[in-house]
């Protein structure tokens, strides 16, 4: 989890960077982030499965080796389109570490200690958060102090040792158990799915007049998905997890508020460099604003959410992301800015594992790993409107740091229509059935309210 958030905040200030370098426009990289959230929305799912099926070490290991693979071609490219081609395979193996990495703490940590499990696991998501952004501005800094051609390339190749680090741990995670069931795929769901993301940001970097035509192709793409999986023989969305209204919930809620909050942790250091004439180190350590309050949030919200309930915790981390992007979008002053960040950060830490505990609630055991394959997967789809609705913001003007002011105040209906969304989640969820927790099967009540 920690190689896999670095790599997220990392590049966020090499954007400018990397269209520089490859004469695009901070538009057009809007393909290559759309090109790393498809890669995980259609891997996710299909992981969460697989890991249900085959094992969760074995579809971990597979998707630190894809991570790695993706990392290398990222960091040997020279043409935005081989980039975008190293970012697709990359996101492929980033996709399929979630659901595997919490598959494995529902299985073998009590429900009582899930919370703080969680908040374990995203500390070190945090952790990456926090040194990503600088990293990634020092090592662009320092590769145009070298004159590299491609200064961005060293943020690539970082996630190669790394990669085998996390190789070598991973193999002292416990066995799986022996392989019985096969697992199918559903190559119509997925040609849907990728359609969809295509549609989305050709609609955002379209003129306004053949944007519509190309919402209306989403649209279309969504409605057949939804005729497609109910036929399927192996569909890539359980329909069954979609039946429940915790579950459904949960999973609208995850796509709404992914739109706001990749909107900031993805552009915050494109608006910091625009707003305030920053450098790429610059304003890679301004993200620490952003980067060390959601770390405090996802390290202390996990202790939190065993006292207080992960509905209250995810309804209050909701509201603090909202109060940011207020900040962001109306303050223009370099604390106002540094307020919106940590506003953000905060509330974005508060409301990390809260879903993920809820779908442990909602969901049997047997079920999790695909329930929670499904629930990051709904996340990217918003991760993919994200860089589709910046786009079409920054096409419409030629004053960046505005643009993406508006942007910000657009995340912000995004981000409040969240809050009541959340306070319709049930109070309680049903019990989880018995799983296994090392040799034994055990059997807890759940003690986490929604």
């Amino acid at each position: 989890m920690f190689m896999r958030a670095l790599q997220l905040t990392i590049v966020a200030p090499s954007l400018w960077a990397i269209a520089h370098s490859l004469r695009a426009g901070i538009a057009d990289l809007g393909w290559v982030i759309v090109a790393y959230a498809t890669g995980s929305l259609i891997a996710q799912p299909l992981a969460g499965r697989l890991s249900d099926a085959k094992g969760r070490k074995r579809v971990f290991l597979g998707a630190i080796a894809l991570f790695a693979v993706g990392s290398l071609i990222c960091a040997l490219s020279t043409s935005l389109g081989i980039l975008i081609a190293g970012r697709t395979v990359q996101s492929l193996g980033a996709g399929a570490v979630a659901p595997a990495a919490t598959a494995i703490i529902g299985d073998y940590v009590p429900d009582e200690r899930q919370g703080g499990a969680l908040g374990l696991i995203y500390g070190a998501f945090a952790l990456a958060a926090v040194i990503g952004s600088v990293i990634g501005g020092v090592l662009v800094d320092a590769g145009l102090h070298v004159h590299m051609d491609f200064p961005w390339h060293l943020i690539f190749w970082i996630n190669i040792p790394l990669a085998l680090v996390t190789l070598g741990l991973g193999m002292a995670l416990p066995a799986d158990r022996a392989a019985t069931a096969r697992v199918g795929f559903d190559p119509g769901g997925i040609a849907l799915i990728a359609a969809f993301a295509g549609c989305v940001m050709a609609a955002g970097a379209a003129s306004p007049a053949m944007a519509g035509v190309w919402i209306a192709a989403a649209i279309g793409c969504i409605l057949a998905l939804a005729a497609w999986e109910r036929r399927a023989t192996q569909p890539i969305i359980d329909p069954v997890l979609l039946s429940r209204s915790g579950p459904a919930l949960v999973f609208a809620i995850a796509f709404v508020s992914a739109i706001p909050i990749f909107s900031v942790t993805i552009y915050s250091a494109a608006y910091y460099i625009a707003r305030f004439h920053a450098n790429a180190a610059e304003a890679g350590i301004a993200l620490l604003f952003l980067a060390i309050p959601l770390g405090i949030g996802q390290g202390g919200g996990g202790h939190l959410l065993n006292r207080f309930g992960a509905k209250a915790m995810l309804s209050t981390g909701i509201a603090s992301l909202s109060a940011g992007l207020a900040c962001l979008a109306a303050l223009t002053d370099i604390w106002g800015v540094r307020a919106g960040l940590a506003l953000c950060g905060l509330g974005m830490g508060l409301a990390t594992a809260p879903p993920n505990v809820l779908i442990y609630r909602y969901v049997d055991a047997g079920k999790r790993g695909a329930a929670t394959g499904l629930l990051t997967m709904f996340a990217s789809s918003g991760a993919i409107t994200a860089p589709a609705l910046v786009t079409a913001i920054l096409n419409r003007g030629t004053d960046a740091a505005l643009q993406l002011r508006i942007e910000y105040a657009v995340a912000l209906v995004l981000a409040l229509a969240c809050i009541p969304l959340a306070t319709m989640l049930p109070a309680a969820a049903p019990p989880p059935e018995p799983r296994e927790n090392g040799a034994a099967a055990l059997s807890r009540p759940s003690t986490v309210s929604g």
